[in-house]
């Protein structure tokens, strides 16, 4: 194509790469890409310079010399991401996000795919969290697909009540189904993975027997913990059907007259108990310039297993902290967790898994020492003491350790913790 005359002048970096892309101005590669073949020409210096993976294409003793073919990828989301290679920006929304996901990952294109994850993580909600879990799962992104299952187990009957939850891949329905975390009701696990697996047959054109939906359902249906449903339940809903074999039934009928049952779990799902002792205050921020720690004491009413802390997150929603939570009781360090807390658009607090849950014992203190590095971040606003949710209760108090960041139970960080048990 004829470039212009002089179309470099008055124009950025950014303006003048997509220029010579659009213009296709000294292209040195063609791609031919989707199942038509459609011709993409580029240049190698830059896709080289934004990835491995074409670095290694296009360098070295096994490089490629012609053509390339990319039969994977349809030509719209190959030039979009061309866009994002050359300029940085690309419009990224619901529709083109797994394309541009695909691409991202297949080329390692990081800062696309943490684009990418930040519109996702806007959609963590009751009626679009599996898809967003299953999403996550498909593209290894780590930190999301755990805060997707984290909002799972916390909203179980929601989540599983939604669209989403039916078209997922066994493989994420089992990281679900298997948790002792999982928040919901077993008479509702039961009837989605009912359905899920009726799906599955409609999509195989098989109609939707009974013998049919166990064999989609496969070893998933052990993870029902049966048991847990009352007598009544189970005879009039469960046994009334095929699904499970008789000496199944026959088993689960011998546990519900007294008689334990090793076939499926009788374990009681241990929810997550998240108890934020402050609301956020957006108009003041939090500083880590003095380079000292945040600290704050706790007790809680009844022994329980500490399993999370939370942690506001950058005012600005990005950038990073280095972070480390030490878990105390007196001088005596009880778990210690280093780690990074990525801020991300839309969200103000971050919940920090410990990397060893501490057994807490009832009516004593502990400590929970935070040491940050990096953003400022939001702090909290009317703080509350003590803390309840049914039979358990928490007490915050001003901290035992030294002099901090100045923290306390009135002010700073730390806005809650998580427990389960």
């Amino acid at each position: 194509m004829e470039a212009q005359t002089d179309w470099q002048i008055g124009k950025s970096l950014s303006d003048r790469m997509k220029y010579m892309l659009d213009n296709q101005l000294m292209c040195d590669v063609t791609f031919h890409v989707g199942s038509d073949k459609s011709p993409i020409k580029a240049h190698k210096y830059m896709l080289a310079s934004a990835s491995p993976v074409f670095y290694s294409m296009f360098e070295g003793p096994i490089s490629e010399k012609g053509d390339v073919v990319i039969a994977d990828m349809t030509p719209e989301y190959f030039n979009m991401m061309l866009q994002y290679i050359y300029t940085d920006e690309t419009i990224i929304d619901a529709r083109n996000i797994k394309g541009l996901l695909y691409g991202s990952d297949k080329y390692m294109l990081q800062n696309l795919k943490d684009k990418c994850s930040e519109l996702l993580t806007l959609s963590v909600d009751g009626d679009h969290t599996c898809g967003v879990f299953q999403t996550a799962h498909d593209f290894h992104m780590k930190d999301l697909e755990k805060e997707t299952l984290n909002f799972i187990y916390e909203n179980g009957n929601a989540s599983l009540e939604s669209d989403d939850f039916l078209q997922l891949s066994s493989d994420c329905l089992k990281l679900i189904i298997e948790s002792e975390r999982l928040n919901c009701d077993e008479k509702i696990i039961y009837l989605r993975m009912v359905q899920w697996s009726k799906l599955r047959c409609e999509e195989q054109s098989l109609p939707t027997t009974d013998e049919n939906i166990r064999k989609f359902l496969g070893e998933l249906l052990y993870l029902i913990r049966f048991p847990l449903m009352t007598s009544k339940y189970f005879t009039d809903e469960v046994s009334s059907t095929n699904i499970l074999t008789f000496e199944e039934k026959v088993a689960l009928f011998q546990h519900f007259n007294g008689k334990h049952t090793d076939m499926f779990s009788s374990k009681r799902r241990q929810i997550p108990i998240r108890l934020e002792r402050c609301e956020v205050d957006t108009g003041n921020i939090w500083s880590y310039s003095s380079g000292k720690d945040d600290c704050v004491d706790f007790q809680t009413s009844r022994d329980t297993v500490l399993t999370s802390v939370l942690l506001f997150g950058s005012n600005t929603y990005s950038g990073s902290n280095e972070l480390t939570v030490n878990i105390l009781q007196g001088t005596t360090v009880l778990s210690t967790t280093q780690t990074t807390l990525n801020s991300t658009k839309g969200k103000q607090i971050y919940e920090i898994p410990v990397a060893y849950p501490v057994e807490i014992v009832a009516e004593k203190r502990y400590t929970v020492q935070l040491s940050m590095k990096g953003e400022n971040t939001f702090k909290g606003k009317n703080y509350q003491k003590v803390i309840i949710r049914d039979d358990f209760a928490v007490t915050f108090f001003d901290s035992s350790q030294p002099p901090g960041n100045s923290t306390t139970e009135k002010a700073g960080q730390i806005p809650g913790l998580v427990f389960i048990g």
